[in-house]
């Protein structure tokens, strides 16, 4: 492998990208730098889950420099009433700077091995604003499966939005 950094637990890598534990300093490049392109509107209330499992976050970074490339994101979704029926929702966020060069693709399907490796569940999502091309080729390039279109589903800039919804299944590596 690759590149050393230093100081970082490193979840997975392939291809010149690492996805590792973030840094504190991480947080305040991506305030820094990231364009708020399809970012949702801040609520007042957090939604509870309706059943407890850690979700977490992780900071894409190059692995030959160490730069901050932008995160991942995970949190548990219900899909019925038991553990079996959970799976991880999945974000990603790309700082300007990184777009285009196929770091998207290849951190979203490390995040989605990582996933699968260490934990039991069957099913890793993603969704997407039906207007973000770009995130729409970024999660069928890493092998997710359009499933379709989830109406009004988040609050953007006061309007509600429709989302386009993807999937990788454990059955799918």
């Amino acid at each position: 492998m690759t590149g050393t950094l230093p100081g970082r637990t490193v979840l997975a890598r392939r291809n010149g990208i690492v996805l590792a534990e973030p840094v504190a300093a991480d947080k305040e490049i991506l305030k820094a730098h990231h364009d708020g392109a399809f970012d949702v509107d801040a609520g007042t209330t957090a939604a509870p889950l309706p059943i407890s499992a850690p979700g977490g976050n992780a900071s894409i970074l190059d692995d030959t420099t160490g730069d901050m490339l932008g995160a991942v994101g995970w949190h548990a979704v219900s899909h019925g009433p038991t553990v079996p029926c959970l799976a991880w929702n999945t974000g990603l966020v790309l700082l300007p700077a990184a777009r285009g060069r196929g770091v998207g693709p290849t951190a979203f399907r490390l995040l989605a091995e990582h996933l699968f490796a260490t934990t039991d569940v069957f099913r890793v999502e993603a969704m997407t604003d039906v207007a973000n091309a770009a995130a729409r080729r970024t999660a069928e390039r890493a092998g997710f499966h359009r499933e379709g279109v989830i109406r009004g589903a988040q609050l953007r800039g006061g309007e509600r939005r429709n989302l386009i919804g993807y999937s990788l299944l454990r059955t799918d590596l």
